[in-house]
């Protein structure tokens, strides 16, 4: 059974109904989740939800809730995430969603979440919702296969991997009986269960033995596989193997977090070499991320390990850290099963551990600790020193900045601010101390804890308590607010004019130009050899204000050269040449070719692909800023296009509706070009986005002719099929769809090329197109 039919059905019609946004949504919210993209996921569905319920799609609403669910579910979020799943699996059973195939999948998206919640504590009752569901479905179902594995990570759970490998081939077996594809996570699931019983032989045999099965293409379990591959080889007596083969913490996704300090913490404890530092800090990150989504018992479980660790590393302050995070979760699992005697366990060694001597004395320490002697060494480290020396002077400020510095650097926020927090109530005058406590206030996001500080500073500090609210309400977006708040900044002290920056910033958020100009100006005339910087900023801000003398009398005194003898009052348009701007389109980074105008505008050249707001012919204005590097090496450099960061100002738009695809067989060079002068004489736009790899099937080739000895019979090599043309068509806003389609249809009478888009666009029927698409696989 197709549980995705529905959605396919729907996309189509949404698509002739003009709701193209919604309908590439639709299939690429879950691309993006099966992707690992889980920033763009959130950023996503919510404007999928609103367009779905303004549609009043009620099946769509419960489809969007699941692909963030399972987002989430990824990242292993648990308590944080709780009663959200378990209103969509309300929502997903009433009578007007009840019929909704993701209404399943909702099921596994409740159990899961309470597998990262606890796992074994839930064991149960995951159980048990497995069952109901599974029994009300058949294995022709997607949602087989996926309920089936959380039902064998349940009885993993309760201390039965081999009865749930047993288990999960029962399923695969009648998956394939009843002709369906078996989904290749069965493998990492099975493989999971071994290593939870403590088989790492036959995990990897089995992780061998289905390599050439795994899918290549799916990030997830790939690195799946790969962790577990270094878990067991860790486990099997190769922990320098597994080490080597695992990839550095900072290049993994956070849904890999755990599987990664599962992997790295079993090779750690076979080979004390690998127990450094940095996996100190890889196993709190993960363990600060468990419990800010409120996973329990994972969060046990790892932070266990890491005060065995931390310990074996002999920095005591981290194992601390560590005990008092597990025992704060310990109450919170449903059931025990003797995750508070580990902790109790971890503690008494923590207890009889020896603490390490510092290299100097409490006084000596931090001196020392800027010399080159200290060079290279490790933050824990440092901090443990630090700690000692706090101890021993708790009244000295210095030395509790510091350790609050350190201490906030490592990710222990709320551990920095019990250092500092004392002496920073006692002395609301001091200046140093209080910008330390807003630094790491700041740093940590606790916002709601700066407020409370600009309050009790106000008296002794009115100008100092204005600009950490500027600075809170520019962090949340309150722009409005900046402004009039370093206005009573610059009343309580006039000479802070380096706070106006801020105040433009907000401007420029707001679109309120003039405003941001003149604010700039201030600033660069307060200042006696003004930075390039400084100039720049007023030239944006200038530019998007259109103030052109501004823009010129800048250029100049950042020696660029402009045209000579236009009016200093006249636009700056000339041709700067190609240059990309690298635009977020809902979390997605996308490269838009544009030609650059002058020192801060460009025209963009490119049309925006069907489903994203239309940009082309835009005049924009954006910071010259380097997206990224370009190439050392000179002959790359010839060749290269400068990737700037996003326009911030829309100065003019180009007009354009939807861009529609001309897809089929090349006619060759002097019929395309033929083709894109006529369009271009209408006044349109084309773009042609297939170069000459690609191809299309060649219908009339025989089999010896359409593929080669890899398999490859779709032709789409740069020596099989045909040669094919994709190319977009992009008319002014107000040409209707017929007009396009028609001209369209006269000019490509004839040639193999079709436009189904177009033609759904206009009205027509789509048959003729649909069959090109066939039978040219397109």
């Amino acid at each position: 059974m197709d549980s995705f039919a529905w959605v396919n059905d729907l996309s189509d019609r949404l698509e002739e109904e003009g709701q193209q946004r919604l309908a590439y949504l639709i299939h690429d919210v879950p691309h993006q989740q099966f992707q690992g993209n889980h920033a763009l996921v959130e950023a996503l569905v919510p404007e999928a939800l609103a367009t779905a319920r303004g549609l009043d799609i009620p099946w769509l609403d419960v489809y969007f809730k699941h692909w963030l669910c399972a987002s989430r579910v990824a990242r292993h979020h648990g308590e944080v995430q709780l009663g959200e799943v378990v209103s969509a699996y309300e929502g997903a059973h009433q009578e007007k969603t009840q019929g909704c195939p993701q209404s399943v999948c909702v099921t596994q998206d409740l159990v899961a979440t309470y597998a990262n919640v606890d796992g074994p504590g839930w064991a149960n009752e995951r159980l048990a919702a497995c069952d109901e569901t599974l029994a009300r479905i058949d294995p022709s179902w997607g949602c087989f296969g996926c309920l089936s594995i959380e039902r064998a990570n349940a009885m993993g759970d309760q201390g039965q991997p081999r009865e749930a490998v047993l288990y999960l081939k029962d399923q695969r077996e009648q998956q394939r009986r009843a002709g369906e594809e078996v989904t290749t996570l069965f493998v990492t699931t099975e493989v999971e269960q071994w290593l939870a019983a403590g088989d790492a032989q036959t995990a990897l045999k089995l992780l061998d033995d289905s390599e050439d099965d795994a899918d290549e293409d799916d990030r997830r379990e790939q690195s799946a596989r790969l962790l577990q591959r270094c878990r067991a080889l860790a486990m099997a007596g190769e922990p320098q193997a597994a080490w080597d083969l695992l990839p550095a913490f900072e290049d993994i996704e956070v849904a890999d977090y755990v599987s990664w300090c599962r992997a790295a913490v079993m090779a750690a404890r076979a080979l004390p070499e690998l127990n450094t530092p940095a996996l100190g800090h890889a196993i709190w990150t993960t363990v600060e991320h468990l419990h800010t989504v409120g996973s329990h018992r994972l969060l046990i479980d790892l932070a266990n390990a890491q005060a065995e660790l931390a310990l074996a590393r002999q920095v005591p302050w981290l194992a601390a850290q560590a005990v008092a995070r597990a025992r704060h979760h310990v109450p919170l699992l449903r059931e025990d099963f003797g995750a508070g005697d580990s902790v109790q366990k971890a503690a008494q060694a923590l207890a009889g551990a020896a603490v390490p001597s510092a290299p100097r004395g409490p006084e000596e320490l931090p001196g020392w600790l800027r010399t080159p002697e200290a060079e290279g060494l490790s933050n824990e480290t440092v901090i443990q020193w630090l700690e000692q020396a706090h101890q021993a002077l708790p009244e000295d400020e210095g030395l509790a900045m510091m350790l609050a510095s350190a201490l906030s650097n490592y990710g222990c926020h709320e551990l920095a601010r019990t250092r500092l927090q004392a002496m920073v109530l006692a002395a609301p005058q001091s200046v140093a101390l209080q910008n330390h406590w807003f630094g790491l206030c700041f740093n940590a996001d606790d916002l709601g804890a700066i407020d409370e500080q600009a309050r009790r500073i106000e008296a002794a500090q009115p100008a100092m308590a204005a600009w950490y609210r500027a600075r809170v309400a520019f962090k949340e977006a309150r722009y409005a607010q900046v402004g009039p708040l370093v206005e009573q900044v610059l009343q309580h002290d006039p000479e802070a004019v380096p706070t106006r920056r801020l105040w433009a910033d907000a401007a420029m958020q707001l679109k309120d130009f003039d405003t941001a100009m003149a604010q700039r100006r201030k600033v660069l005339e307060a200042e006696e050899a003004p930075a390039p910087n400084q100039r720049w900023d007023l030239l944006i801000a200038a530019t998007a204000a259109q103030q052109w003398a501004e823009v010129r009398a800048q250029s100049r005194a950042l020696e660029m050269e402009l045209e000579a003898g236009p009016p200093e009052d006249e636009a700056v348009e000339e041709d700067w040449g190609l240059v990309y701007l690298r635009h977020d389109e809902s979390g997605r980074e996308r490269d838009v070719l544009a030609r650059r105008t002058g020192p801060a505008t460009a025209r963009i050249v490119q049309p925006s692909p069907r489903g994203l707001a239309q940009r082309l012919g835009d005049w924009v204005v954006f910071e010259p800023k380097l997206a990224e590097q370009p190439p050392d090496d000179e002959e790359e450099l010839r060749s290269y296009t400068r990737v700037f960061t996003e326009p911030v100002h829309v100065l003019q738009k180009g007009g354009h509706g939807p861009s529609y695809m001309i897809d089929g067989v090349h006619p060759g060079e002097e019929r395309v070009s033929a083709l894109r002068d006529a369009l271009g004489e209408e006044g349109w736009s084309t773009w042609q986005y297939s170069n000459d790899n690609y191809r299309v099937t060649d219908p009339d080739a025989s089999d010896e002719d359409g593929g080669d000895e890899d398999g490859d019979e779709d032709g789409d090599g740069e020596e099989g099929g045909l040669p094919g043309l994709y190319l977009a068509v992009t008319a002014p806003a107000d040409v209707p769809p017929r007009v396009i389609a028609a001209r369209v249809a006269v000019l490509c009478k004839g040639l193999q090329l079709c436009w189904s888009e177009l033609a759904r666009a206009a009205g027509e029927p789509t048959e003729w197109h649909e069959a090109m698409e066939a039978r040219y696989d397109l």
